[in-house]
């Protein structure tokens, strides 16, 4: 009987492997592109953002630049209108000596007349051992005085000087200062011969019309509500102090005083309020400015630690009453680098004794003035 054929298994077509491969082989290339793609599409969007900060980052530069020179040119226009006040004002003395020394001695001159009683001359010597007494003022019969009459010459000039020297004041004293006053420049009186050998009275000065507006009203302000009463150790004194050469200020952070050094024994000392924590400085500096009643710019960094609080003053705040430097400012520098420390007063006296300041050195108005007369640019100044 024979054995039947066995029907041989069928065999996959060649043409149904080659697809399924194909398909195999193009799945793997398309998910290679997928993640291709995701990752340039990373890149892309890391790419934009990078983008988008170096973008926002050169705009904030060119604001920053803007700024500063905007700040620049009130600068400049505010020391070229400072500059024609003084001038003025210069003028209006120096022309007002002119005509009184125009005037005969003897002659009624066209102004009104006063007579004034001559003085013997004192020796250096009695002066300062005391062998002789201040003479009695001779009583003189009172004079009666005319209507003044214009004085012939630079009367015009001399009418403009007090305008703009009365202008200047008034705008002050309304909107606050917008410029860079500096009394000391236009010439300090010659010290006296106490001062010249002790050092121990303030220099004087002849302050310009706006610094003396706004002391005016500083002085109506306290003789209304009353000087702010400091603790005794803080008051302004002399005591004893050593190791520092003659005219040093010396800056005791831990406890609160500053020193100006009087002589190889002795130094004014002041109370003073201090940088907070994290904020101090230790070093030696010098006095490198002095300005009168300044306005105030607060620092990149201090508008960054706070800026609801400083930010609004980013174009700066004109100096007065309300300003937190003061009536006066001494800038510290070290060589002709500011370092933005500052040596000023302050709206708020209770603060003195503490540590509450960005970093500088606060001092009542009163022992600030009183200071600022005493000290001239290139002070050495040691922090402690």
């Amino acid at each position: 009987m024979a054995t039947p054929a066995l029907a041989e298994p069928a065999k996959p077509q060649k043409s149904t492997v080659v697809q399924a491969k194909k398909k195999t082989a193009e799945a793997r290339t398309s998910a290679k592109k997928k993640v291709v793609a995701r990752k340039k599409a990373g890149q892309t969007e890391e790419e934009k953002a990078l983008a988008a900060q170096e973008k926002a980052k050169a705009r904030q530069e060119a604001l920053e630049k803007q700024r500063q020179a905007k700040l620049a040119a009130m600068r400049a226009k505010a020391k070229a209108d400072a500059d024609a006040r003084r001038t003025a004002f210069l003028g209006s003395k120096e022309t007002a000596r002119g005509a009184a020394a125009k005037e005969k001695p003897g002659k009624k001159g066209k102004a009104a007349e006063v007579a004034v009683a001559e003085q013997p001359k004192r020796s250096t010597f009695r002066i300062l051992f005391g062998d002789e007494r201040k003479p009695e003022p001779e009583q003189s019969q009172p004079v009666a005085l005319r209507s003044a009459k214009p004085v012939t010459g630079l009367t015009a000039e001399r009418i403009a000087a007090q305008k703009a020297a009365a202008v200047g004041a008034e705008t002050v004293v309304r909107s606050g200062n917008n410029g860079e006053l500096r009394s000391g420049e236009v010439g300090n009186p010659q010290s006296g011969f106490f001062q010249v050998l002790f050092g121990d009275e303030p220099a004087g000065t002849n302050l310009l019309p706006e610094t003396r507006a706004l002391d005016s009203v500083l002085e109506q302000k306290q003789q209304t509500k009353g000087r702010f009463k400091l603790r005794p150790e803080y008051e302004a004194q002399t005591v004893a102090f050593s190791g520092y050469p003659r005219g040093t200020i010396v800056v005791d952070t831990a406890n609160h005083f500053l020193y100006l050094v009087e002589s190889a024994g002795t130094a004014r000392r002041y109370g003073i309020a201090v940088g907070r924590e994290g904020l101090q400085y230790k070093g030696r500096v010098t006095v490198g400015d002095k300005q009168e009643w300044p306005r105030w710019i607060p620092t990149k960094e201090m508008q960054q630690r706070e800026p609801r609080k400083y930010g609004q003053y980013k174009d700066g705040m004109p100096g007065g009453g309300q300003n937190p430097l003061g009536a006066r400012a001494i800038y510290l520098y070290s060589g002709k680098q500011d370092t933005y420390l500052r040596i000023h007063g302050t709206i708020a006296p209770q603060s003195i004794g503490t540590n509450a300041s960005n970093g500088c050195f606060r001092m009542t108005n009163e022992h600030v003035i009183d200071l600022y007369n005493r000290v001239r640019p290139g002070t050495p100044v040691v922090v402690l």
